[in-house]
């Protein structure tokens, strides 16, 4: 509902313009929502139950879901790296809870846009930068954190 929201505050302010273009992403709610109702089980994620009530499972059903539109794609390297950063960050036991929450929420706007039609870029540099700060010092994180910034700048 949120994201209904965000796409029609979007569009309220693109109408105000006047000019009848329609400016940054959206959101695509229908595409998320289909695979978020699907089950609890993610079929990109592996997480260890141990650790999968430290992570909100909501963020964890969008990001699978962004990784399994991605799949077939262009952006198929990008949902691998994706995949590869959300299970780093469960794993990762150096990281306190609180932590690990606000890196998947972090990942979780990231997949969000990387799946918009038109994602922006200034938005999707901006919360890199947000989820470089909060993984230096640890590295399996940062370095996942890299591949996934790299695979995003690769993309067309």
């Amino acid at each position: 509902m949120a994201a209904a929201g965000a796409n029609q505050a979007a569009d309220d302010m693109d109408s105000m313009l006047g000019m009848g273009v329609r400016t940054g992403g959206r959101i695509p709610v229908e595409a998320l929502a289909r695979a978020v109702s699907m089950s609890r089980t993610y079929n990109n994620i592996r997480i260890a139950n141990s650790n999968i009530g430290v992570i909100n499972t909501g963020n964890l059903a969008r990001i699978d879901a962004a990784i399994t539109i991605s799949e077939g794609t262009e952006r198929a390297e990008f949902a691998a790296r994706l995949k590869d950063l959300v299970e780093s960050i469960a794993s990762e036991r150096a990281v306190a809870p609180e932590v690990k929450r606000e890196l998947v929420e972090v990942t979780s706007a990231i997949s969000d846009q990387a799946v918009s039609k038109t994602p922006s870029k200034a938005v999707i540099t901006t919360l890199f930068d947000k989820l470089v700060s909060m993984s230096s010092g640890v590295a399996t994180i940062a370095a996942a954190v890299e591949k996934l910034y790299n695979a995003w700048n690769s993309l067309p």
